[in-house]
């Protein structure tokens, strides 16, 4: 792989780090609320950008903010 290859992957990588854990580890509330967005926006999930996800992750984690901290929950 090019040095240029390797940075352009890297990047991809960072790009995509801030939602990837919507598929893989997350608790299933959240998943919820990360898919009720990204349906929301009335396009094939396909044709979603990377911005359109990093979005979605942004609002999503600012919306679940709290969510497991019992002190939240009063």
């Amino acid at each position: 792989m090019s040095p240029a290859t390797l940075a352009q992957v890297m990047d991809v990588h960072e790009a995509l780090e801030s939602f990837g854990g919507y598929t893989e580890w997350w608790n299933a509330p959240t998943q919820i609320k990360f898919a009720q967005r990204a349906l929301a926006l009335g396009k094939p999930l396909r044709e979603l950008t990377v911005g359109e996800l990093q979005d979605i992750a942004a609002a999503v984690a600012e919306e679940m903010k709290g969510y497991f901290d019992p002190r939240s929950q009063v």
